[in-house]
């Protein structure tokens, strides 16, 4: 008893920490709870990119590294250049990998015959941009068969404007506007959320209708992410909930929609349990069987096994074009072993694994990534990890620090 008691004062004590650095952090920021929320999420790379102003101008990669990348010269060739308007006033880009350029003229044409295709509409990572994440939306379109759509935040790239959530949930939705105002059914649109992505692909999915929603590498919220213990008291998410974003938590519960939720179980910046308890928390019906590798981190979950990555969204995207097409699906059946911790093992109920065609996969196999541009989808300066341990260092605004913009460490 009296051990249990010392680990929960422990416990209880490092949550006291992160909460009372976050109400530092407040105070920096003018008492801001935008400017809290946004010292949190939004890392914004330099731009890789430019655009044209043009509708339909081509993209133009800063990054050498891009520009050098076969890869990314075939996705800039396969797509093509929005420019939207947001509710909140901001030009965002919206880049759009079609079908028609992606596979070769007579299967594009088989596959027209076929119907109109799957367009997953792409919310990336917070530390890069719609130009790093071109190699990554080639693949996703090549291999699967369908078009993507990756659509800038404001601040980012070449969109105007600063960073929030606020921002986010507008820039997404303008891109689920466009893509219906172009004849995309609602029921083909699948909402692709990576790390903070996640936060504006459910609450899209959760008040528009989507085909279905895949979560990849997922937060609980945004405050969630800095909880030292989660299910102990003091916590930040709990002492600061009114400075809370990005709620999926409660979203997910709202969903009306195929629900798919990837988690490595070796992620450092936003711990597993995140994403298994957003699994867990999506009502029955909407809830397909999880991936959880068990060796994947945080920006290598598709890396680790692309065979196993592919083949489960591949699954996941069937079933979602058989209902579009008013087929019956009910989710494939799944059950989970607790071992010790938080580790989870899926026991597949069926025998064999299913078994999927895709297109262009062996290619990608045997290729390797190792000539390609690596994309880091979230930061790996340990800055969540930090906040947990509550130390946080914050950029200061120039008006803050009258005018230098310096650095100061708080806890």
């Amino acid at each position: 008893v009296q051990l249990y008691k010392t680990k929960s004062c422990c416990a209880m004590g490092s949550n006291c920490v992160a909460s009372t650095s976050i109400g530092c952090l407040f105070c920096c920021k003018g008492c801001n709870a935008e400017k809290v929320r946004n010292a949190f999420t939004f890392i914004p790379p330099p731009p890789s990119y430019t655009v044209e102003e043009e509708e339909n101008g081509q993209m133009t990669y800063l990054m050498e590294g891009l520009e050098a990348s076969d890869l990314y010269r075939k996705a800039r060739e396969a797509s093509e250049m929005h420019w939207l308007t947001t509710r909140m006033g901001h030009r965002v880009p919206m880049v759009w990998l079609r079908r028609s350029k992606l596979r070769e003229p007579r299967e594009a044409n088989r596959e027209e015959a076929l119907g109109q295709p799957l367009v997953l509409l792409h919310c990336h990572g917070n530390a890069t941009d719609i130009g790093m994440m071109m190699g990554p939306y080639y693949e996703l379109g090549k291999v699967l068969g369908i078009e993507v759509c990756g659509v800038e935040y404001a601040g980012y790239g070449a969109a105007s404007g600063r960073p929030s959530s606020g921002n986010t949930y507008a820039d997404v939705e303008a891109a689920y506007d466009y893509l219906v105002a172009k004849g995309i059914p609602p029921n083909r649109i699948v909402a692709y959320g990576q790390s903070v992505g996640s936060g504006p692909a459910t609450a899209l999915a959760s008040k528009k209708p989507c085909g279905g929603v895949v979560l990849h590498s997922p937060l609980l919220s945004g405050i969630k992410v800095v909880d030292p213990k989660p299910d102990v008291c003091c916590r930040p998410s709990c002492v600061w909930s009114c400075f809370d974003f990005y709620p999926n938590d409660r979203r997910v519960r709202q969903l009306l929609c195929p629900l798919l939720v990837m988690h490595g179980q070796r992620d450092d910046i936003i711990p597993f349990y995140h994403g298994f308890r957003l699994h867990k928390q999506c009502p029955k019906q909407f809830r397909w069987p999880a991936y959880f590798p068990q060796r994947a981190g945080h920006n290598d979950l598709v890396e680790t096994d692309m065979r196993a990555y592919f083949g489960e969204v591949a699954s996941f995207l069937q079933d979602v074009r058989k209902i579009a097409e008013g087929n019956k699906v009910d989710p494939p059946t799944q059950s989970f072993e607790k071992p010790s911790q938080v580790q989870m093992v899926l026991k597949p109920t069926e025998s064999e694994p299913r078994q999927v065609e895709m297109a262009e996969m062996s290619d990608f196999l045997t290729s390797g990534p190792e000539n390609q541009p690596v994309v880091k989808v979230g930061p790996e300066d340990g800055r969540y990890e930090e906040f947990r341990k509550g130390n946080i260092r914050v950029q200061l605004e120039p008006n803050e620090a009258n005018g230098t913009g310096q650095a100061r460490e708080l806890g």
